[in-house]
């Protein structure tokens, strides 16, 4: 999967609640194919749209 197709997937999943769960984005990143700079893009789009990375326990 492109970056920018899982930044998109990414942005769309945290929109509906405002936050992204650890589990929902290991479920949505396909592991074998996820570079350390993909992750930081994610991460740093999802800041950008305010939407919170957060721990499965804490919803």
């Amino acid at each position: 999967m492109q970056r920018q197709k899982m930044i998109q997937a990414a942005i769309e999943l945290g929109r509906r609640t405002g936050f992204v769960t650890f589990e929902q984005l290991n479920q949505l990143l396909p592991a074998a194919t996820v570079e350390p700079e993909d992750i930081e893009a994610i991460m740093s789009a999802l800041s950008n749209e305010r939407i919170n990375l957060i721990d499965d326990d804490q919803v």
